[in-house]
C-alpha cells in the first residue's frame, strides 16, 4: 500500500462516527425528498471509504445501484466550507426514475426538455445541499458554500461516464475520501445515487473534526 494512504485512513472509531454522521444527514435528504415526492425514500446504509484516484471509476461501477450498460443521467454540483473542506458531489438517475419524477408531481404533459434539467437540477441541489449541509453543521458547526449543479451527462451508459469522467488524468487529486448513498422510493422504480467526494486536503480536516467529537462521547 503506498505510504500516502496509510496516512490518510480512517480509524474504525473514525469511520463508525462518521458514518453516523452522514446517516443523520442522509434522512434529512431523504426527509425533504419524501415531502417533495409524496412517498416514503428508503435510504442504503451509507459506503464510506477512502480511495485512490486510480480506482475510482471502478468504485463506482462496483457500488452503484445501476449497471454499467444502464443509461444514466449525471448532475455536479461542488462545495467548500471556512474550515477547509472541498469537494463535488455527483447525483445519477436513470431515464425511468427522471419518469417518475414527473408523473408523480403531474407534471408529465407540460415540461419541455429545458423545464425537465432545470426540474432534475433543482432536485440535485436539494439533495446535495440538505446532506452536505447537515454533514458540515455536524462536523464544523457551519453551513456549506455551493456551486450551482451542471448536468454533465444526459442519458449515457454509466459504463462510459465513469470511465470518461474518472479517468486518472482527469482527477486533480491522489484520492479522495467517497461516501456513496442510494435513494429508492417505495413501490416505485425511482432510484438514484448520491456520490461524495471529500479532497484530499479535507481528510485531515475531517479526521480532526471527528476526533473532538468522539472525545465528547468518552
Amino acid at each position: 500500500m503506498p505510504h500516502f494512504m496509510k496516512q490518510v485512513q480512517l480509524t474504525e472509531d473514525q469511520y463508525e462516527m462518521l458514518q453516523e454522521i452522514v446517516n443523520i444527514a442522509m434522512g434529512q435528504a431523504g426527509h425533504d425528498l419524501a415531502i417533495i415526492l409524496k412517498s416514503f425514500v428508503d435510504l442504503s446504509v451509507p459506503e464510506i471509504l477512502v480511495v485512490e484516484a486510480e480506482h475510482v471509476a471502478d468504485k463506482i461501477l462496483q457500488e452503484s445501484v445501476f449497471s454499467e450498460k444502464e443509461q444514466v443521467n449525471l448532475f455536479r454540483q461542488t462545495f467548500y466550507n471556512t474550515a477547509f473542506i472541498e469537494g463535488e458531489a455527483i447525483v445519477l438517475f436513470d431515464n425511468e426514475t427522471r419518469q417518475q419524477f414527473y408523473e408523480i408531481l403531474g407534471l408529465s404533459d407540460k415540461m419541455d426538455a429545458v423545464e425537465e434539467i432545470d426540474f432534475m437540477l433543482e432536485l440535485t441541489n436539494l439533495m446535495v445541499g440538505a446532506c452536505l449541509n447537515n454533514i458540515s453543521t455536524q462536523l464544523f458547526n457551519q453551513a456549506m458554500t455551493f456551486s450551482s449543479p451542471e448536468l454533465l451527462s444526459e442519458n449515457s451508459r454509466l459504463g462510459n461516464i465513469a470511465y470518461d469522467i474518472f479517468k486518472r488524468r482527469n482527477l486533480k487529486w491522489d484520492y479522495t475520501l467517497l461516501s456513496k448513498i442510494t435513494f429508492k422510493l417505495k413501490e416505485r422504480s425511482f432510484k438514484s445515487d448520491l456520490l461524495i467526494f471529500i479532497s484530499q486536503e479535507a481528510i485531515n480536516a475531517v479526521a480532526q473534526a471527528l476526533d473532538k467529537l468522539l472525545a465528547e462521547y468518552e
